[in-house]
């Protein structure tokens, strides 16, 4: 059930790799195997956290630090780190940057304790990618893209070129961050949406397509960056990912806007604005609100 999860999350299937976690963990704790209990409530947390991390952060946070809890009495230091850098990523990407922070430099000072090569440079690489985007969230470019850097480096250490290619994805955000759309564009195009379309890495994918649509459209560039939204949004609804569906749809209304298709670019953002009042995305449904404003019937 462990590897069905794990297989199910690499094919892009989230629902399903999170029905297979909570069968491990029904399982795990009928047994009273605490390995086994720790692995699921991390694949758990993980794959909710890929569908929804701000609206199940209350869910997941405890569920974390139960899963540290586990690894530190049975003295797994690998699930530590584990444990340790999924904390500290999801904090960053709801904003409790200083929480966020702590459990990082935890994370990054818990993996030189860890024997296998290999698994210490992915580990950093996973670490530093979460230190570049909480630099980014607070205005300090510079080291966003170092860090982004370090990611990309210990990623290649690694060898593994999923891992590779979600490093470079950071690195392009941490350019464009910094004002050098150019740079950020070229790292999508030419070093991660071909493999991710070539090895079926959806996830991997969308998320490049949607910075594809974004750099675009500040290039001048409409036409294409509704493409590139377009693709992103399917992909997001194939994998049931709900904030990047209103995101795509808030991208993909702006493209329509620039090139003046105002009746198509009111019904995309009405769609955002359903969203993200259900969704309770407050940024994004001010967002919508905003564009609408701009949007008048053709």
């Amino acid at each position: 059930m462990s590897r069905l999860a794990r297989s199910w999350a690499n094919a892009g299937e989230i629902q399903k790799s999170i029905e297979a976690a909570t069968r491990l963990l029904a399982r795990a704790q009928e047994m009273r195997d605490e390995h086994f209990q720790m692995d699921a409530i991390r694949l758990l947390a993980s794959r909710m956290a890929d569908l929804d991390v701000r609206n199940r952060w209350r869910e997941i946070r405890p569920l974390l630090l139960e899963g540290l809890e586990i690894a530190r009495r049975l003295g797994n230091d690998s699930e530590v780190v584990e444990h340790l850098a999924r904390l500290g990523e999801y904090a960053v990407e709801i904003g409790e940057l200083d929480s966020g922070l702590d459990w990082l430099q935890q994370a990054l000072n818990a993996v030189e304790s860890l024997m296998d090569t290999q698994i210490r440079a992915f580990d950093r690489s996973r670490i530093h990618q979460n230190l570049s985007k909480l630099m980014c969230k607070r205005g300090n470019y510079r080291e966003a893209v170092r860090h982004a850097e370090m990611s990309v480096g210990a990623a290649k250490e690694a060898g593994n070129p999923l891992h590779v290619a979600d490093a470079q994805l950071s690195l392009a955000q941490a350019e464009r961050a910094r004002g050098e759309l150019d740079k950020a564009l070229r790292l999508v195009e030419e070093e991660v949406l071909p493999q991710a379309r070539q090895m079926g890495w959806k996830g991997t994918e969308q998320e490049a397509e949607y910075l594809r649509g974004e750099l675009e459209l500040e290039l001048g560039h409409p036409d294409v960056a509704e493409a590139a939204a377009r693709r992103a949004l399917k992909l997001a609804r194939e994998i049931k990912l709900k904030e990047e569906e209103v995101k795509c749809l808030l991208s993909l209304g702006q493209a329509l806007l620039v090139l003046r298709r105002h009746n198509e670019a009111r019904e995309v953002l009405q769609q955002a604005r359903r969203l993200s009042q259900e969704r309770d995305y407050k940024d994004h449904f001010e967002k919508a609100e905003e564009l609408l404003k701009e949007s008048s019937p053709e």
